[in-house]
């Protein structure tokens, strides 16, 4: 059965509070678990809230999302990133800053931002990661051209680029910032590509409601479990949905309709810890692939 993990990029530093306080208890009260990628500036500003909120609880799993949030490569969409000792700064920043406060290892962390097919064929970048002392990453999380929405791709390891023990864990579908327009500005979203590259999930105007967006979002949840993948993980914001709605509702409707589905949850940590287990069982690059969907696009005009 296909596993759902709730994870969330947490970077805001006036809003991310607020909106883990509703998160942590809607987590708490449904004993569903959730991965928090945390920015390490936030922890200089923020530790004493956050930790209240986190440490200590089996719930949650707690990884890095770097020091500062910058780019740790160069994106088609975003631009240039930083270069390899900027990088390391930021990893190990990051990761220092994570295991002082909650009292864990840092095993892994998402990258600002995301990358079409993360860091393959990056041997340079993926040596600083190894250094750094990380066993699993989180950046193949963008479609072509590194826009958004992101696919379905499943874990793999960097084999290929000489560090068979790295895992990659990639994101899923919609990064929630992007997708929704809660105030109805229709603001043009740059990272959108054209053409679109996937016949489902894309709706006609950005969700302004935590109904719409819901809609959005159980049809990247339904294709994950028609194509019997291991995992999907949607990327969520804090801060985004405390935009949408103060008591954080998308989740709850997201938690209620996966327990529905009898899907089960866990974390990145958990689900890293599986495969390093069971190396065999880890889906692979081509588990689900970008060309492959890409050729099944029929050409439509809409009217």
């Amino acid at each position: 059965m296909t596993r759902y993990i709730f994870s969330y990029d947490v970077e805001h530093p006036e809003l991310c509070i607020k909106a883990l306080r509703v998160l942590v208890e809607i987590h708490r009260q449904y004993e569903v678990p959730a991965t928090f990628f945390i920015v390490g500036k936030l922890i200089e500003s923020h530790a004493e809230e956050l930790t209240k909120l986190l440490r200590d609880d089996e719930l949650f799993d707690i990884q890095s999302h770097t020091y500062s949030h910058k780019l740790l490569k160069d994106n088609e969409m975003h631009g240039k990133g930083v270069g390899i000792e900027e990088m390391r700064y930021e990893l190990e920043m990051g990761k220092r800053l994570i295991e002082e406060a909650f009292g864990v290892e840092c095993i892994g962390f998402r990258t600002p931002c995301g990358f079409y097919k993360g860091f393959q064929g990056d041997s340079g970048r993926l040596s600083v990661i190894w250094e750094c002392g990380f066993k699993f990453v989180s950046s193949d999380a963008r479609g072509p051209a590194d826009s958004i929405p992101s696919g379905l791709q499943q874990a793999y390891w960097y084999d290929v680029e000489g560090f068979p023990n790295l895992l990659e864990l990639p994101a899923h579908g919609w990064h929630d910032n992007v997708l929704k327009d809660p105030d109805g500005t229709l603001q043009p979203r740059l990272m959108l590509p054209y053409p679109m590259l996937l016949p489902w999930g894309i709706p006609t105007r950005p969700p302004r409601t935590p109904e719409e967006e819901f809609e959005v979002q159980k049809v990247w949840i339904e294709k994950a479990l028609a194509y019997e993948l291991d995992y999907i993980s949607l990327v969520y914001h804090p801060h985004s949905i405390y935009r949408m709605s103060e008591d954080c509702r998308i989740i709850r409707l997201l938690i209620e309709h996966v327990r529905s589905l009898g899907m089960p949850t866990t974390t990145y940590a958990q689900l890293y810890r599986y495969y390093a287990d069971k190396r065999g069982s880890v889906p692979g690059r081509k588990k689900w692939d970008w060309e492959l969907e890409m050729s099944k696009v029929v050409f439509s005009v809409s009217h």
